[in-house]
C-alpha cells in the first residue's frame, strides 16, 4: 500500500510539473519561421532639413517635438518643433558646473509628454519646455547602488520605478529598479557568453511601451516581448522571435540582425535593424503586432543609424547626412 502510494505521489508530481512547464511554455511562445520575402516592400523617406547645427549621437520623441543629443558638441541638445520644423531651442553646456553636462550625460526614456529626462552624473534632470525659448529643471539624486550597476540607459516608469539597461563585462540584461531607495525588483539577462572566441557580453536595445517590454539581442538575433507588472514588480515573458536560430551558446558570426533601435505605439513595435550579409549597406524597419505577428518590412534606400516615431510618422538620421533628418510614415504600422 505503502508503494502504491509512493508512486501516486510521483504520478502527480509529473502531472503537476507537465502542467506547471506547458503554462509556462505557453505564457513565452516562440515565433521561429518568417517570409520576409512577400512582406518586404521599398521605402524611400523623404529629406527635412534640420533648422540648425547638429552632431546627433541619440534622439527621443516627445509631445510634438524631437529631442536630439549631439555628439560632444555645444549645445549639448537641441529640441525641434514638429508642428514648425523651421523652430527650434538648443540648450547645455559642456563642463563640471550645476547646469553643465557630462559627456556621459544620457536621453531618459518615458512617456512621450511636453516633459523629459536626462541622466546626468548622479542625477536625473526633468524639464518642462514651454514650447518657445523656456525650460523649467526637477533635479531628483540617484541611489548609490544604481550609480554603481553599470547601468548604460534608463527608462522611466514614473518618477522613482525604472527600467534600466545593465551592461557589465560578466552579465547584460535589463532590470526593473527603483532610482531612489537602489532595490532591484525583477530582472532579465543573458550571463557571460562567448563570440568568436573572446569572453563579452551579449549587447541589446531594448524600448518601454506602456506596460511592454521588448529586448532585441542583437548578438544571437532574438526579440522578447515581455509584460511589466508594476504591482507585483514583475518582468513577465510572453513571446520570442528568433527566425535564424541563434542562442546565447550559438551566436551569429554571419548574418546577424544588427539591431539598431525599436519603437512603439498601440499597434505595433517596430525595429530598426540591418538584417542582411552587407552590414552598413542596407537597414530595415521590421514592424510586428503585440502578438508578434510579422506585418511588413520596410526595406530603406541607405543606412540609417536613428529613428524615432511620432504619429505614425519615423524621423530618421541617415549615416552620410548631418544637415537632415528623414521623413517616412508608417500609418500604425499598417
Amino acid at each position: 500500500m505503502n508503494c502504491m502510494k509512493e508512486i501516486y505521489g510521483v504520478v502527480l508530481c509529473l502531472f503537476l510539473l507537465e502542467s506547471c512547464n506547458g503554462k509556462s511554455q505557453k505564457d513565452s511562445q516562440a515565433i521561429n519561421a518568417i517570409d520576409w520575402e512577400s512582406k518586404t516592400e521599398a521605402v524611400t523617406p523623404q529629406a527635412v532639413p534640420l533648422p540648425t547645427l547638429c552632431n546627433i549621437e541619440y534622439m527621443q520623441a516627445g509631445d510634438s517635438f524631437i529631442l536630439l543629443q549631439n555628439d560632444k558638441m555645444e549645445p549639448c541638445f537641441t529640441l525641434w518643433d514638429l508642428s514648425d520644423s523651421r523652430h527650434y531651442f538648443s540648450f547645455g553646456q559642456i563642463g563640471n558646473g550645476p547646469d553643465d553636462f557630462l559627456t556621459t550625460a544620457n536621453l531618459v526614456g518615458g512617456q512621450r509628454s511636453r516633459a523629459f529626462r536626462i541622466w546626468n552624473d548622479n542625477e536625473i534632470r526633468t524639464y518642462l519646455w514651454d514650447g518657445k525659448d523656456s525650460l523649467s529643471c526637477k533635479r531628483q539624486r540617484m541611489n548609490k547602488k544604481i550609480l554603481a550597476g553599470g547601468y548604460q540607459r534608463l527608462h522611466a516608469l514614473n518618477d522613482t520605478l525604472y527600467c534600466g539597461y545593465k551592461l557589465l563585462p560578466h552579465e547584460t540584461g535589463v532590470e526593473l529598479l527603483n532610482v531612489a531607495s537602489g532595490e532591484i525588483y525583477d530582472r532579465i539577462g543573458v550571463d557571460e557568453g562567448y563570440f568568436e572566441d573572446k569572453s563579452m557580453p551579449y549587447d541589446l536595445t531594448f524600448c518601454v511601451y506602456q506596460d511592454k517590454l521588448v529586448v532585441g539581442r542583437m548578438r544571437f538575433n532574438q526579440i522578447e516581448v515581455y509584460r511589466i507588472d508594476t504591482e507585483r514588480m514583475k518582468i513577465l515573458p510572453l513571446f520570442v522571435i528568433n527566425y535564424k536560430g541563434g542562442s546565447p551558446e550559438n551566436p551569429m558570426k554571419d548574418g546577424a540582425c544588427y539591431m539598431k533601435q525599436i519603437n512603439a505605439d498601440d499597434a505595433c513595435f517596430y525595429m530598426l535593424n540591418q538584417d542582411t550579409g552587407r552590414p552598413g549597406k542596407e537597414t530595415y524597419i521590421d514592424i510586428y503586432t503585440w502578438e508578434g505577428k510579422a506585418v511588413k518590412r520596410l526595406k530603406l534606400d541607405a543606412l540609417y543609424l536613428e529613428g524615432v516615431l511620432a504619429d505614425d510618422v519615423f524621423y530618421l538620421k541617415k549615416f552620410t547626412d548631418d544637415d537632415n533628418l528623414y521623413r517616412l510614415s508608417v500609418g500604425g504600422g499598417k
